[in-house]
């Protein structure tokens, strides 16, 4: 009877640094570029933050970090123009520290 050691014997040609490797290049392929917004975008978003914070508004942020696009509930604490951040409080009142660099897009959530 012949005994075949299954996967055993392929388990040699696969290094870790080459899984490692192909693990990274798997996450690098959904990865994107930054989306570059026109001034109209930039202006809409400005305005949208601006009421949000004087109505105390919960929005929706979109946030480029990374190559990915991360979505951030929360309401305009502060608008720090000298550091070019955000401050915003999410539902569990907790404060993140939001760049304007970072910003993708603003909605009403």
């Amino acid at each position: 009877m012949l005994r075949d050691r299954g996967m055993k014997k392929w388990q040699g040609f696969f290094l870790p640094e080459h899984i490692k490797l192909v693990k990274e290049e798997f996450e690098n392929q959904n990865k994107i570029k930054q989306p570059i917004l026109d001034e109209d975008k930039l202006n809409d978003i400005d305005i949208l933050i601006h009421e949000g914070m004087e109505d105390n508004l919960l929005l929706k942020f979109s946030l480029f970090n990374d190559g990915y696009i991360n979505t951030l509930l929360g309401r305009t604490v502060y608008i720090d123009y000298l550091n070019n951040k955000l401050r915003i409080q999410d539902e569990k009142d907790q404060i993140h520290h939001v760049s304007f660099s970072k910003l993708v897009d603003v909605e009403r959530a």
